[in-house]
């Protein structure tokens, strides 16, 4: 938190991170990135590159068609941005 921003507008700006997703399909998201991370652990990826993103789609490419692919890459990108939001806010 910065020192400059009150409890309420963290709480505030949190609620919005939050909301960007769209609550139909959020839990479709958190499936598509907890499938992520887990292939990540399982390959003991530390750090999240192009390269690990491109592994992971063209492994993926041997059992998705290629509009289902670019589904699961933009629930991937969505929340991985989710979450670098959230820890840049927890940093400062």
């Amino acid at each position: 938190m910065n020192n400059c921003e009150s409890e309420e507008i963290v709480e505030a700006a949190n609620i919005a991170i939050s909301n960007l997703l769209p609550t139909k399909s959020r839990s479709l998201y958190d499936i598509g990135y907890n499938r992520f991370k887990k292939w990540c652990a399982d390959k003991n990826v530390q750090v999240y590159s192009e390269n690990v993103l491109l592994a992971y789609f063209s492994e993926n490419a041997k059992n998705y068609k290629s509009s289902t692919l670019w589904a699961q890459y933009s629930m991937v990108k969505s929340k991985r941005r989710n979450n670098k939001r959230r820890q840049l806010e927890k940093s400062e």
